[in-house]
């Protein structure tokens, strides 16, 4: 890999080129982490070795880089204290991608950007891509928009006039490398999270127009807070109410729906659905099924592994298995 090392108020540059194939998720994500703090599980297909090249600038408090990559997904690898971890706006300058992140779920074409909160479990799946990305401080865009939690994985089109102020300035952060100051970088950081919010506040905006405006508001700081918190053993909806200060019984009635999951059986699925994701990711083929059962608030592997049979139908270590086998097939064809 040619790398360049990260020093504060300098531009950075590192390829994929030099290192062996079977190595290049891996230092994608180490360079990831400790130049932009993205905590990042990267995996590609199994015929498709990972390409990638970053050119960025790293600073005291702005960061952004253009990146260009092969087809690949990433998934979060970050479940808690996860306090250094900055935000991820991306800016799809080519290809497309899917991504998701809660309960929600976008498709992403060239023009569009979207808000991804790398602490908190999320997907993306991309094409080929040419992105501009920039990594802001979360705080920072709460003391202009505090419900920006709501909106991440929305995709912000190119007809949003607000959107297409902010991503000019992106564009225009590149052509600036060279000659920036880091003292004018600070107040570029500073700034930008006041240029985003307008755009993110016109998907607010669509939220307040329903009918059922403060229910959908309670039922997305809960879930939320749920997301947030799916790795602690200890969640319930007693501490759930307290951490989003509604009663026990007002956050038991807006999920006593017909058809829908009462609230605690609704955790007890996502938490499945994520250690099934987790198990199936190549990227974290390391890890134990006692680690990523424990890392999604299961405290009793036996425990876990009947409810995930009885979820899926097949226990997690030959689930885990049958994964590993059809991820080989495709290499073993080749």
């Amino acid at each position: 890999m040619k790398t360049a090392t990260a020093v504060p108020g300098k531009a950075c540059h590192f390829t994929m080129d030099s290192t062996p194939e079977p190595l290049r998720a891996q230092r994608f994500q180490q360079e990831m982490q400790s130049t932009f703090a993205m905590h990042l599980a990267i995996s590609s297909p199994p015929a498709t070795p990972l390409t990638a090249e970053v050119q960025g600038y790293f600073g005291r408090k702005l960061r952004f880089a253009a990146l260009r990559f092969s087809a690949h997904s990433t998934v979060s690898t970050r479940t808690r204290n996860a306090s250094e971890s900055r935000l991820l706006v991306s800016y799809h300058r080519q290809g497309a991608a899917v991504v998701a992140q809660g309960d929600r779920e976008s498709r992403v074409e060239a023009g569009d950007f979207f808000v991804i909160d790398p602490s908190r479990p999320f997907h993306i799946q991309t094409t080929d891509s040419a992105v501009h990305s920039v990594y802001l401080e979360p705080q920072a865009l709460r003391q202009v928009l505090p419900h920006w939690d709501m909106l991440t994985a929305r995709a912000i089109r190119p007809g949003v006039k607000t959107g297409a102020l902010f991503t000019g300035l992106l564009d225009q952060l590149f052509a600036m490398v060279p000659d920036i100051g880091e003292d004018t970088a600070d107040d570029i950081a500073e700034a930008l999270p006041r240029l985003l919010a307008p755009a993110l506040r016109t998907l607010l905006d669509e939220t307040d127009s329903s009918p059922t405006r403060l229910k959908t508001l309670h039922r997305q700081r809960i879930l939320a807070y749920v997301r947030d918190h799916l790795w602690d053993s200890q969640l319930s909806a007693l501490s759930i109410a307290r951490g989003v200060g509604l009663s026990q019984r007002h956050v038991y009635e807006l999920f006593d729906e017909p058809g829908g999951h009462p609230l605690m059986r609704s955790v007890w699925k996502q938490r499945l659905a994520l250690c099934r994701r987790d198990l199936s990711a190549s990227a974290l083929r390391s890890r134990s099924i006692g680690e990523i059962a424990y890392a999604w608030g299961f405290s009793n592997v036996s425990h876990f592994s009947r409810a995930f049979k009885a979820e899926f139908g097949i226990g997690p270590r030959e689930f885990r298995r049958s994964r590993a086998l059809a991820d080989a097939v495709p290499a073993i064809r080749r």
